[in-house]
């Protein structure tokens, strides 16, 4: 279906079953009515992450916008889905133009929507999938319409929580320091240092990345790293002691060497890790 400036391919599921957040009691005469949602979104006053309005004015029934890459060229192939917040399984779908646009017909129903976008990349051999950075993250109501640009971003914080870019995590084999065995061993005083072994997913040139060991929910290691295939290293570097060289290995995969070279693997779609088995030199 042509629909506009980016060639985009609108699609519409529409199953009658309410959301849970919806009393089964909701008259779906309501969906036809001209019922606003105040203060859902802004009123076509948009800005994306440098400040500048969004191109075009706000349509009522729509919403439309531009995605672009992690240079702010156009994205195609992006898809983009506007998520019915009252019925079930009602989403519409499209995909970006050569231009990065797209334009989505909401109908007419009187019900709110979220909008949100994805796009795959090869790399390496593998197909990998990004959720883009929306330019605004509020839900818009179908007779306010909306603007909703997105962006590539490697690395970064998401509104919803989490981080754009992936974690490379390990797991300390050693029990002792050979060097200091009567101080407990901590993970947080491994150092790692990642350098790009070719051009990142989206084709940028990396820069080395070395930093100690945080913690969170997923493990221990670095959380926030931009896709790549990187040659690892690692030192036990605890505060005001000497470094000393570690030996790495990816997960369960072959002999210990001073360094490991690997690509992110996948644990679900659009979320990727690199696991690691660190030790001291035997």
């Amino acid at each position: 279906m042509d629909s506009g400036p980016g060639q985009v391919v609108n699609t519409r599921r529409n199953t009658m079953r309410l959301k849970g957040a919806v009393g089964r009691g909701l008259s779906l005469l309501l969906l036809g009515s001209s019922l606003a949602c105040a203060g859902c979104s802004s009123n076509g006053n948009d800005k994306d992450d440098s400040g500048t309005s969004n191109p075009g004015p706000v349509e009522t029934n729509v919403v439309k916008g531009k995605v672009v890459d992690t240079a702010g060229k156009p994205l195609a192939g992006a898809e983009v889905v506007a998520d019915n917040q009252v019925l079930y399984d009602s989403n519409v779908v499209g995909t970006t133009g050569a231009d990065g646009t797209y334009r989505l017909d909401l109908g007419k129903a009187a019900v709110t929507w979220n909008a949100s976008a994805r796009f795959q990349r090869q790399y390496n051999g593998k197909t990998y999938t990004f959720n883009l950075h929306p330019s605004n993250p509020a839900s818009f109501a179908t007779n306010e319409g909306a603007v909703r640009d997105f962006s590539w971003k490697l690395t970064g914080e998401k509104p919803d929580g989490g981080n754009y870019g992936s974690p490379v995590l390990f797991n300390m084999v050693a029990y002792e320091n050979p060097q200091d065995p009567d101080t407990a061993l901590d993970s947080l005083n491994v150092e790692l240092t990642l350098t790009p072994s070719g051009p990142l997913v989206d084709g940028s040139t990396g820069s080395p990345v070395t930093a100690h060991a945080t913690r969170d929910g997923n493990g221990t290691g670095l959380h926030d790293i931009a896709v790549g295939r990187y040659t690892i290293t690692a030192r036990y570097a605890p505060s005001g002691k000497a470094a000393q060289p570690l030996v790495v290995r990816v997960n369960n995969t072959g002999s210990y060497a001073s360094s490991v070279t690997a690509d992110f693997a996948a644990v679900t779609e659009g979320v990727y890790r690199i696991d690691l088995d660190v030790d001291f030199p035997k």
